[in-house]
């Protein structure tokens, strides 16, 4: 909250008697300067205090390992997530399952989409209960060529997910993020190439 300063209006009525009217003037001008004075420093301590009562707002930050052992650093923004590996991109953060029929389809379709913009990233969470060691065997078979991080012992990362974007636990589970790493997107279920097409180029607007 900022303190408005507030500068008193003094109405000074002076009787003349036999009295110097300079000398009461002089000495009325002194008593306001000191009383403005005074005001002034009662204002700054009262901002010095609300400045300390302000609370600190902590960071909240993700480290993420890939399953080819690269790492990605994401911390929240306002209406958003900075990953400050792929800053300046467009960013497709899918949640996704390796027995989710609508999951698979779309994998092909993603594939492709990495091949034709290299403004996209695309970042994958397998959510359905496999290992590093199993999602980097899935993930060679189906020639997956972004980044997928396993969900196990990444918790953290989707309690903050369903706590911020009010996901269900439905999937695949899709944020479309801008280059400035705002949510511009949120889609569950399975997105046609064409659909993810036309929300790539909103992305990058």
């Amino acid at each position: 909250m900022i303190v408005k300063k507030v500068i008193a209006s003094f109405i000074l009525l002076f009787i003349i008697t036999g009295c110097d009217s300079k000398t009461n003037i002089d000495s009325s001008e002194k008593n306001i300067s000191v009383a403005n004075e005074k005001q002034e420093n009662k204002e700054k301590v009262l901002i010095k205090e609300e400045k300390k009562q302000e609370p600190i707002r902590e960071e909240i930050t993700f480290t993420l390992e890939t399953i080819d052992g690269k790492t990605i650093h994401i911390r929240e923004i306002e209406n958003g997530l900075e990953f400050k590996e792929f800053k300046g991109k467009a960013i497709f953060l899918v949640l996704f399952g390796h027995r989710c029929p609508p999951c698979l389809r779309e994998i092909p379709e993603l594939i492709e989409l990495t091949k034709e913009h290299k403004d996209l990233a695309i970042v994958a969470m397998e959510v359905q209960g496999l290992d590093g060691d199993m999602l980097s065997e899935f993930a060679k078979d189906r020639g997956i060529n972004y980044s997928v991080i396993s969900g196990d012992g990444n918790m953290d990362f989707i309690g903050y997910i369903q706590a911020k974007a009010g996901w269900s636990g439905s999937i695949p589970f899709l944020l479309g993020l801008d280059k400035k790493g705002q949510v511009q997107i949120m889609q569950i279920g399975g997105i046609p190439k064409r659909q993810l097409e036309i929300g790539y180029k909103e992305l990058i607007k």
